[in-house]
């Protein structure tokens, strides 16, 4: 179990390591909305506008598309919190930080991540 964990950790920092990198590139392109698109998937909070003014200073930019920032972040977000998806989202031990809180099956997405988050822990104290 200890391998498993491991590993889903290393992934994680790899993946966030190749986000960051994909992220300056969309931004020198102007594609704000799949930066959106991307952290809406991963379900983390939308970014303020001081944020993503940030990230666009740090890409070399001086324009920040906020509407194409947020379409992309609410199809994203639509994709993130399908309950189909929700168990194995906690069963990989991502927290869920209340971006489905307002989507019509926000409270059924919450129980599923919930359960499979409590599954996580459980098998995680079992080695």
């Amino acid at each position: 179990m200890f391998k498993k964990s491991l590993t889903a950790l290393l992934a994680v920092v790899l993946v966030g390591c190749v986000h960051i990198e994909g992220s300056d590139s969309l931004i020198q392109k102007g594609d704000w909305q799949t930066v959106g698109v991307r952290d809406g998937e991963r379900g983390v909070p939308s970014k303020s506008m001081a944020s993503l003014k940030k990230l666009a200073v740090k890409a070399g930019v001086d324009n920040v598309d906020v509407g194409d920032y947020e379409a992309g972040y609410n199809e994203g977000v639509d994709r993130y919190c399908n309950v189909d998806n929700a168990y194995d989202i906690g069963l990989s031990g991502m927290q869920y930080l209340g971006v489905c809180s307002s989507k019509e099956d926000g409270v059924r997405f919450q129980l599923q991540w919930q359960r499979g988050f409590e599954d996580f822990q459980s098998a995680d104290q079992t080695f």
